[in-house]
């Protein structure tokens, strides 16, 4: 990828970044911008904080459905009517199996369950899972099981996994789209992960009807959290869900590919240092203006989803080597 050149003001939000001197209204202010010159910002930042690669992840639906917590955006909630897979607990034979199918191609395999959390003999067929994958593969290991308590995260620091659990949105936003937990009880979890010494992961949803002040303060809070990964979706409506009539009824409007990428740069210019990972409703949302999310992104989900198919991994490994990344 060749130089990007900044203009004074591009190189002034720039310099600021780095050195950390942007408040809560500089980045909402951001919003303003050409998107060209936020994407110029971000991909200089990239550049100088996690050079020219691309980091790829890959997940599995290891536990799929029946979900008791009312997220209203997700198909695998009790609560929405989704059509979707139901199971329990993958055997320790087809998630290994699952994370060999995507080593050829990713960095990262995580096991990804439904529900508030996970069962203590759940948590042991996972815990002989990891160790499989870490012998018999080159993957490193990531997890999102729920909230976890401090037992479990030990036992998860001691094999030196990573820990994904995402806020989804603001503080003062989540109770639109949650009640059955609250934003506090995800804030505590990753609280004591840090303190375990655990790396993070964690993120949220764009399109769910939030403000930008809603991302900005979300993008604060993954600061002030210390996290090392930042996973942002861009929500895909799936029919069934509280959110798909929300958006059909004309409650929320579908967020769009300038929304979607201008969201994305300013979570960059907010965490310079941090893996900003896209995952899920990329394609949906995105679709050819995909290879620009790159100018900012040092993360990549690949694969399909949890309920929902993603792009094709050799027209992603295409685009990034398209748009002079390495991997």
């Amino acid at each position: 990828m060749k130089e990007i050149k900044l203009n004074s003001d591009s190189l002034e939000i720039y310099e600021k970044s780095v050195s950390e001197k942007l408040n809560r209204n500089d980045f909402i202010n951001l919003w303003d911008l050409d998107l060209n010159d936020l994407l110029d910002i971000s991909y200089n930042l990239k550049k100088l904080f996690n050079k020219n690669k691309i980091d790829l992840c890959s997940i599995m639906n290891a536990k799929s459905g029946i979900c008791p917590e009312n997220c209203i955006f997700c198909s695998q909630s009790k609560h929405n009517t989704s059509k979707i897979d139901t199971y329990g607990l993958k055997s320790k034979e087809e998630i290994l199996k699952n994370a060999k199918s995507v080593e050829k191609y990713s960095n990262r395999f995580s096991i990804v369950v439904s529900g508030k959390t996970v069962t203590d003999l759940e948590f042991e067929n996972i815990i002989e899972s990891i160790e499989k994958i870490q012998n018999k593969t080159k993957l490193k290991v990531c997890v999102s099981l729920g909230l976890l308590n401090k037992d479990k995260l030990k036992a998860l620091k001691e094999r030196n996994v990573r820990i994904h659990n995402n806020l989804e949105t603001s503080e003062n936003y989540f109770k639109n789209i949650c009640t059955s937990h609250d934003y506090e009880e995800k804030i505590k979890v990753i609280l004591e992960a840090k303190k375990i010494g655990l790396e993070m992961c964690s993120g949220g949803i764009f399109g769910m009807g939030e403000t930008i002040e809603d991302r900005v303060d979300l993008f604060l809070d993954l600061k002030k959290l210390g996290v090392d990964s930042v996973a942002l979706n861009l929500l895909n409506p799936i029919y069934g869900t509280k959110i798909y009539e929300k958006i059909k009824s004309g409650d929320i409007s579908p967020i769009n590919s300038t929304d979607a990428l201008k969201s994305i740069c300013i979570a960059r210019i907010a965490l310079p240092d941090k893996v900003i990972r896209l995952c899920g409703g990329r394609e949906h949302v995105l679709k050819d203006m995909q290879k620009y999310s790159l100018l900012a992104l040092d993360g990549l989900m690949i694969g399909n989803y949890l309920t929902t198919n993603g792009q094709n991994i050799q027209s992603d490994l295409k685009m990034i080597e398209e748009m002079g990344f390495g991997r």
